[in-house]
């Protein structure tokens, strides 16, 4: 995985880490897809994303959410401005035995900001194995 690639999914994972669920949505563009076995959405408004991913940062401290680590799967180049990663996420939840899930990302490059900078945006996730543990009774 490319230096810039692995810095951007540290940082994503630390904002999980810190149940920031602006911080994990300044990760997305839009418009952005978030698909699981029991839901997919397809996010054309900032405020509905951030709205979804505070939710899902509520739902995980809830849950006893203690912190994610990632590691990579397989990774993807799509020439310049695109970049797929399939993940595998180890969730630390209070009380209970690690959890891993595999998620995949499609990334691109987008203008970001007044100073036409260009940076690594999700704009489709995939999280096809993952164990929704925050809507599952703790122990």
């Amino acid at each position: 995985m490319p230096a810039a690639i692995l810095a951007f999914f540290e940082s994503y994972r630390d904002a999980f880490n810190r149940l920031d669920g602006r911080a994990v949505t300044a990760h997305y563009g839009l418009p952005a897809m978030i698909a699981n076995q029991h839901s997919a959405g397809l996010f054309v408004e900032m405020d509905a994303l951030i709205a979804n991913n505070a939710s899902l940062c509520h739902h995980y401290a809830q849950a006893g959410f203690e912190r994610a680590d990632f590691c990579e799967n397989v990774c993807i180049h799509q020439g310049d401005d695109f970049f797929l990663a399939d993940l595998c996420w180890t969730i630390q939840v209070k009380d209970q035995p690690a959890q891993q899930f595999n998620t995949t990302y499609q990334l691109a490059k987008r203008i970001d900001g007044g100073d036409g900078s260009s940076r690594w945006k999700i704009e489709h996730v995939t999280a096809y194995s993952e164990r929704q543990f925050w809507n599952e009774e703790t122990k």
